[in-house]
């Protein structure tokens, strides 16, 4: 089965320019029938926040490639080099290289790419499968032997195992808010909690769980959290960084359903607001902007 992916050929062979949308899973461990694999090596030439730059050899094959963005949807361009190209340039990568094995298991409609790193790297899995849209891949229900979903871990970008080696598995450096709005006479207001302190307001959120969706997550969160019942829309959510926390992805929630009883009522106050109030009592201004920016994008 070919590889989704979404792919622009150049006039000059051997350049190939793409959308990558992917998502990307720790595993519990390899599945049975998993094959033995192509081996992969790679090393980074440069690096910053959002761009990367990589030789890899692949099998028998070598390519220089670049990388844009982060999270499910990226940017990619691979060019083929020759052996004796790649050779020349490979000391250039020295303390930002790995080595994995790569294998491929068929799961319905998709293909999961299973890669067992080795060397200092041992013994992580991990899965990556790609997807021909947004909607596509938050619908995906993964395998019994997915564990968590890291793809909007930087800590599991290669470039960050490459150069800081394993991370800590204890805990994921995300959390999952959902963003709950609706309208009431002709005006979007939002949905807006207190921490369980009731000292500062904030959205509803929460931590990835292993055998939900993130969607599913921030629906779950602003049902227990805010008394609400909504859906997630799809394709749209926003990272924010949040002033000494770690980074809160939100996803817009459409309210259905207002509650009048639900589990954390007794420990969180909660508002229904215009968005202009609702964004003056918000205490992260970081957040608040973040909200802002995502109104335009919510339809009625």
């Amino acid at each position: 089965m070919p590889i989704v992916r979404f792919v622009t050929r150049y006039f000059h062979p051997g350049v190939l320019k793409m959308i990558e949308i992917e998502r990307k899973f720790l595993l519990k461990s390899l599945p049975e029938e998993t094959p033995a694999g192509v081996v992969i090596i790679q090393g980074y030439l440069a690096h910053d926040v959002q761009r990367e730059v990589r030789l890899r050899q692949y099998g028998a094959d070598f390519f220089l490639t670049v990388k844009e963005g982060s999270g499910v949807k990226r940017g990619e361009v691979e060019v083929a080099i020759t052996p004796e190209q790649f050779h020349e340039l490979w000391s250039l990568t020295e303390g930002r290289r790995i080595e994995k094995f790569r294998s491929v298991i068929p799961y319905g409609a998709f293909r999961v790419e299973v890669d067992r790193y080795v060397g200092n790297l041992e013994p992580l899995l991990i899965a990556e499968v790609e997807f021909t849209s947004i909607e596509e891949s938050e619908a995906f229900v993964p395998p019994d032997y997915f564990h968590l979903d890291v793809t909007e871990d930087e800590a599991y970008k290669n470039i960050s195992l490459a150069i800081h080696g394993l991370p800590d598995r204890a805990s994921l450096k995300y959390q999952i808010g959902a963003l709950p709005y609706l309208f009431r006479d002709g005006r979007m207001h939002l949905v807006i909690v207190t921490n369980s302190a009731q000292s500062r307001w904030i959205l509803p959120k929460g931590r990835q769980e292993s055998d939900m969706s993130r969607q599913d997550v921030a629906i779950m969160e602003a049902m227990e959290e805010a008394g609400v019942i909504g859906n997630c829309l799809p394709g749209l959510r926003t990272p924010c960084h949040l002033k000494g926390e770690m980074i809160l992805y939100v996803y817009p929630l459409k309210v259905t359903t207002v509650l009048k009883k639900w589990p954390e009522m007794e420990w969180r106050k909660r508002a229904v607001l215009p968005v202009e109030k609702a964004l003056k009592l918000i205490s992260d201004p970081e957040l608040a902007l973040c909200i802002k920016k995502m109104l335009p994008q919510l339809p009625e």
